[in-house]
């Protein structure tokens, strides 16, 4: 029998209640959904009006966003085939478009070349940047409350993971899975798990997602009217060794309508370094070496996306030199 997934409602539990759930939530299921999170639902419908008029533009377009232009940082149009997560599948069958952090061009970090720090990429269409942007303030705004529960959850004081996640890789994805209808030649999106701390997942009716089971077959996660879907990341793993897995999950199987997502991946500074927490370090993973969350986000990243650089060849963009933490 398969248990339901667990919704953690922030509007109807105290902030403990709400803390002890997400804990139970993150070592048995590693996602669930969060209902009663303030996030107004027009602007969410908004989002996906302004996504439906983009991805319905002509190709010559959305060329012109294309993410290459941005590289490294995540910024801009990725076309249909161009990311590759699974790794026993083709090319995922969906077109996206990256934005994070929207910093100024005379930014300190972006004169720096500070990894994923640039300015977003805007298309010219009249909505699309103003919806974005506030939808992006309300996530770094519910992820913030997400953190402090993960902290106080995990038996650690609330602000845990404030230095780490000061100046977070912020990142929104918006996808676009066109009508398919061969399952095994065209995945959405290939079987994965995601790269930092968590993701803030809102679907649209249509549906899609599966997570893998813990005897490897496929379990749907229906959209729920009102709750974003919400699910772990590596580093996350890493942080508790391995107490919070974080779960692979998909876009597969037929659909007969255009389906639309919109993921976003609140992820550490790029200059903290994961390691297992002290009411972890008592776990068999605890002995894994601290990594640096920008390393690491750079590796997925370079491994998934045709475009990026070949691993082993330099970072940073337009051969400028690569990126040093300031000291």
């Amino acid at each position: 029998m398969i248990r339901p997934i667990p919704t953690i409602d922030l509007n109807k539990m105290s902030e403990a209640e709400a803390a002890g759930a997400l804990d139970r939530a993150c070592r048995a299921d590693g996602l669930f959904y969060v209902a009663g999170h303030g996030v107004d639902p027009s602007l969410v419908s908004g989002m996906f009006e302004v996504m439906a008029s983009f991805f319905s533009a002509s190709t010559e377009f959305k060329e012109r966003y294309h993410i290459r232009h941005s590289h490294p940082h995540q910024r801009g149009f990725v076309p249909m085939f161009e990311e590759h997560l699974g790794e026993d599948h083709a090319p995922d069958f969906k077109e996206s478009f990256d934005l994070g952090v929207d910093r100024a061009p005379d930014h300190p970090d972006v004169i720096r070349k500070k990894p994923f720090a640039a300015p977003n990429v805007w298309p010219d269409m009249p909505d699309f940047r103003d919806t974005v942007a506030r939808y992006h303030h309300e996530m770094i705004r519910l992820g913030d409350d997400l953190v402090r529960l993960t902290a106080i959850g995990l038996g650690l004081d609330a602000d845990y993971f404030d230095d780490a996640m000061r100046d977070p890789v912020a990142n929104l994805r918006l996808l676009h899975y066109p009508p398919r209808h061969d399952e095994k030649t065209m995945i959405g999106c290939g079987s994965h798990t995601d790269y930092g701390f968590l993701t803030v997942l809102a679907q649209d009716a249509v549906g899609g997602l599966e997570i893998e089971d813990s005897d490897g077959g496929w379990i749907y996660v229906p959209p729920v009217e009102n709750a974003f879907v919400v699910n772990l990341g590596d580093l996350l793993t890493r942080w508790t060794a391995g107490l919070y897995r974080a779960r692979r999950h998909r876009v597969a199987g037929n659909q007969s309508s255009d389906r639309y997502s919109i993921p976003f991946f609140l992820d550490p500074n790029v200059d903290a370094m994961v390691e297992a927490v002290p009411t972890c370090r008592h776990l068999p993973g605890a002995d894994a070496a601290p990594i640096s969350a920008g390393a690491f986000l750079q590796s997925r990243f370079d491994d998934t996306f045709s475009y990026r650089e070949k691993p082993g060849e330099p970072l940073a963009s337009e051969g400028g030199e690569p990126y040093v933490a300031p000291q």
